[in-house]
């Protein structure tokens, strides 16, 4: 009775089953009026769940075994799917654990886990139950993280194989059959050919080169070659700077020549020799294992060795003498001795015939005597003649007075000569710095600045809250001019109100002079700076930053 209400519930197109279908709901889902069946046994619902999961199982193996997918059935569109039905409610004793149905068998005790047994043959390899050779496959396992890599590349190598790169990439998404591969029409365009000029003097030592092969064959181009590969290499040899030749023998051709046979360069030894007389040890600088001192003292003693004295190879040239201080009546006194003695050669030139003698210096005063008879004869035009030769001598002496006569630029150049001094090509300029504690002073910097401008001087008179630099560029002479100003002249306590020149004491000292490469200012001016940080930034610009430090570090004595 059992068996036949399982296979009911088991096939959904038995009457038995519609049947209760039809008890349970209608045909569209809703709960009919009729009451509900009453609830199978325990026992029986046990049994049919126990059922369908072994033919569940069976059906899964079956499927496996064809390697076939369980077709999932797909509910048809139009029918409408039927309610669920209604399970027995589970008593609660059957889900307490250990709990087993009536009439099934109590299931018997967990098997342990147990290795197999391990089987040795007599030469201790591992076998099977069987006597046969158990295969071990064995793995290299790494632990590096670069060598772990390595055989993942090369599998990944080989399921990849590299393909084929066409020539021309014709095939990509946006190349353009008319325009064409762009490398490729690179390397099929003709070279352009760029410029190449000839350097001089090529055709001539071309000409040469053909002259002298036809005249003595390839010989005389060879060793015309090697001459002027000596020639080069001479030249090369003769730019180089002395005073990058090691010291030394000289090497070469031409220092051979100089300086006679070479001198071998032996090693740097151990021990000069001058050392080695006074050393414990001649022969290391080391002391000895039983004492400190690697000197020899008793070697030393109170006598100093004097090197032998040797002549020069050339005798000294003897000492200018002394000039003589004259006074003006000595100086005037060898001023005629020397036009007279000048005079003296020039009349025996005349005498001897050698000049032209000078045309007679006719006056008024004298045309009687020196012409004589001619002034007698045309007193008239003797005198309109002397007249004559007088204003000619005057105009020469003017001419003479104004080719001697200096232009305005040199006037200009001599008097700033003269005022300046003379500057030779290549002195450098002079410069010198003033620390003054006070400038505020109006007649102190219209000296200080109006005195450098007529000494042509360049530079600046820097005035901060601390103190104030004067930095003044020029000559030598010029600079003795303003030091002198600077120190001695000026009163720098001198103002115009007694109260002030009373509270602050102010004073003027050179705090540098010396030499630099060439000037920085352009003119002499006057700048005002409140503060120190200014003051060093207007300097800085200039590359003179380092002026105020100088100054800040200067004290007066």
């Amino acid at each position: 009775m059992s068996g036949k209400r399982q296979a009911e519930d088991l096939d959904d197109s038995s009457p038995a089953k519609k049947q209760k279908l039809s008890n349970g709901a209608t045909s569209n889902g809703a709960p009919t009026s009729a009451k509900p069946r009453p609830a199978l046994p325990a026992m029986e619902a046990i049994a049919k769940a126990k059922r369908a999961l072994e033919l569940q199982k069976q059906l899964k193996a079956k499927l496996e075994a064809a390697k076939l997918k369980a077709p999932t059935p797909k509910p048809a569109p139009t029918q409408q799917a039927a309610p669920p039905a209604v399970r027995p409610p589970v008593p609660l004793h059957s889900l307490q654990p250990g709990f087993v149905p009536y009439g099934q068998p109590r299931p018997g005790p967990k098997p342990t886990f147990r290795p197999a047994a391990l089987r040795l043959d007599d030469q201790g390899r591992e076998i099977d139950e069987f006597g046969n050779l158990v295969q071990n496959r064995t793995e290299s396992i790494t632990t590096l993280k670069v060598n772990q890599k390595r055989p993942e590349l090369a599998r990944m190598n080989q399921e990849a194989p590299a393909a084929d790169k066409p020539d021309r990439p014709t095939t990509e998404e946006y190349f353009d059959e008319g325009i064409g591969f762009r490398g490729m029409r690179k390397l099929d365009r003709r070279r352009r050919s760029n410029f190449e000029f000839v350097r001089e003097g090529q055709f001539q030592k071309e000409a040469e080169i053909a002259r002298i092969r036809q005249e003595f064959g390839d010989e005389g181009v060879r060793q015309l070659r090697a001459r002027q590969q000596e020639e080069k290499r001479a030249a090369a040899q003769a730019t180089v700077d002395a005073n990058l030749i090691p010291l030394g023998a000289r090497r070469g051709a031409d220092a051979g020549a100089a300086a006679g046979p070479s001198v071998p360069q032996h090693a740097i030894p151990e021990v000069e020799w001058w050392d080695a007389r006074i050393l414990v040890h001649p022969e290391s600088y080391a002391a000895p294992a039983d004492s400190e001192r690697y000197i020899n003292e008793e070697k030393i003693t109170i006598y100093v060795e004097h090197p032998v004295p040797l002549d020069p190879p050339v005798a000294e040239a003897p000492a200018p003498p002394m000039p003589l201080m004259l006074t003006a009546k000595e100086k005037k006194k060898i001023r005629k001795q020397r036009r007279e003695e000048r005079e003296k050669e020039r009349q025996d030139l005349i005498r001897q015939g050698l000049l032209e003698a000078p045309k007679p210096k006719v006056k008024l005063s004298n045309m009687m005597r020196v012409l004589g008879s001619e002034a007698t004869a045309d007193p008239t035009a003797v005198e309109a003649q002397v007249r004559q030769q007088m204003e000619d001598r005057a105009q020469a002496h003017e001419d003479r007075n104004l080719a001697r006569k200096l232009t305005p630029a040199e006037k200009k150049e001599k008097k700033l000569k003269k005022l300046v001094g003379e500057a030779n090509e290549g002195d450098a300029p002079q410069v010198a710095l003033y620390k003054v504690q006070d400038l505020s002073n109006r007649q102190h910097q219209f000296k200080v600045r109006v005195n450098a401008q007529e000494l042509h001087m360049t530079g600046c008179m820097l005035m901060a809250d601390d103190f104030c630099l004067v930095i003044a560029e020029g000559s030598l002479k010029s600079h003795k001019k303003y030091s002198r100003l600077m120190l001695n002249r000026i009163d720098w306590n001198q103002s115009l109100e007694d109260e002030q020149q009373e509270a602050k004491h102010n004073s003027c000292s050179l705090v540098w002079q010396g030499v630099v490469q060439q000037k920085v200012f352009q003119k002499f001016d006057l700048e005002i700076c409140r503060t120190e940080a200014a003051a060093k930034t207007f300097l800085k610009l200039r590359g003179l930053e380092h002026y105020w430090d100088l100054a800040r570090g200067h004290t007066s004595e």
